[in-house]
């Protein structure tokens, strides 16, 4: 029980400030580059570092076991923190940003994996995914209230590069004491499973992929909607910068708090994607007439990701290729669905972006219905 509270800080403690380091470098982008092009590149670095890795990650944890893939990103995260803050090139900023991103998709697929083999995994989940935006959260408002301030540009990377050496320090500890935090893979007859081979790995990697088809899509349109809502807020809400960055940290905020809240809704997780689904196209609709809506989508969110971690939990074996197929799942809809919303907007309008994504998370309400995981006793948070 010792050992497991330990493990759980580590992932706790070490999301929160891996995440944070993530967004402390939001706010200070104009000082770093005037170019807006290579701030936005700087930015977006970052999420596809995390999303080319985290199905590497998720593979790893179920080869070699959770805990080694979850030091790994910890150590490259520490690396990239304080390679940060010696660089000045735009290039290297770029690079870092990108080995940073790296660091947190190990991170987060082998973290999530280790947690949906515990005793209330679902409760444990919305309590990782509320410190991930709480990490977020707080990157964002630390890291400018530092710079603003004070004027230490860089103290917010400092501060949360620092932080993340606590959770790390003490794996290492664990790691010298053989606590190596492999969780096994039990047969029904409650005999341990060898560790699987490389390519039985990558054959559950396309069966799963081929198997949850209907989830990954609606983790790509439900959480990449989120994405290119927060990429027009700023245009459509006509509010000043400061205001805009209160507003979008809320909706982080919403988020954290339905993420503790989805847990105790004791409702079978494909219905419950199903009706986020449908919420989520109505919102995206009402959130063009009506920007203050954006909070209530962050809240959408919240419910959406801990309906679908619970989903893999309960209907799948290999864990970290599950996780990790969800994060690079999300990270796609993170990465692509604004940037195609932005070009759909720039060709004819926000409205008509808007109700293309309104329209797919319609196809994912109806897709998702296809998930072979329906009909089971919802298990105790």
């Amino acid at each position: 029980m010792v050992r497991k509270s330990v493990l759980l800080f580590c992932n706790f403690f070490g999301v929160f400030s891996l995440m944070a380091l993530s967004n402390a470098i939001i706010p200070i982008l104009p000082d770093l580059d005037d170019a807006l092009h290579i701030q936005a590149f700087i930015f977006s670095a970052y999420f596809f570092g995390a999303m080319v890795t985290t199905l590497p990650g998720g593979i790893l944890s179920d080869r070699i076991g959770q805990m080694p893939v979850i030091k790994a990103g910890l150590i490259i995260t520490i690396f990239s923190g304080f390679l940060l803050m010696i660089v000045t090139d735009s290039l290297f900023f770029l690079i870092v940003r990108l080995i940073e991103g790296v660091g947190a998709g190990l991170f987060v697929s082998a973290g999530l994996s280790w947690i949906n083999h515990q005793s209330g995994h679902i409760r444990l989940s919305g309590i990782f995914m509320a410190l991930l935006n709480l990490g977020l959260l707080f990157g964002l408002i630390v890291g400018g209230w530092i710079a603003s301030s004070i004027g230490y540009l860089k103290g917010g990377i400092l501060i949360f590069t620092i932080l993340t050496i606590i959770p790390s320090f003490i794996l290492i500890i664990q790691l010298i004491k053989g606590r190596s935090g492999v969780v096994p893979v039990i047969s029904e007859n409650k005999t341990e499973v060898p560790s699987p081979s490389w390519s039985d790995l990558f054959s559950d990697v396309a069966g799963m992929g081929i198997r949850q088809a209907p989830l990954w899509f609606s983790v790509i349109i439900l959480l990449g909607a989120t994405g290119f809502v927060q990429a027009v807020y700023p245009d459509i809400s006509n509010l000043p910068a400061f205001d805009i960055g209160v507003a979008l940290a809320i909706m982080n905020l919403a988020t954290v708090l339905a993420s503790l809240a989805a847990p105790w809704v004791r409702v079978e997780p494909v219905l419950l994607i199903r009706i986020s689904a449908l919420s989520m196209g109505v919102l995206v609709l009402a959130f063009i007439q009506y920007p203050v809506l954006v909070f209530l989508m962050g809240a959408a969110a919240g419910f959406i990701m801990i309906s679908q971690i619970s989903y893999l939990a309960i209907s799948e074996e290999r864990q970290g290729i599950a996780m990790g197929l969800f994060s690079t799942s999300s990270y796609a809809g993170m990465t692509f669905l604004p940037a195609i919303g932005g070009i759909v907007a720039g060709m004819s309008s926000v409205n008509i972006a808007a109700w293309m994504i309104a329209a797919l998370a319609l196809v994912s309400a109806v897709f998702i219905g296809r998930c072979k995981c329906r009909g089971f006793k919802v298990p105790e948070a």
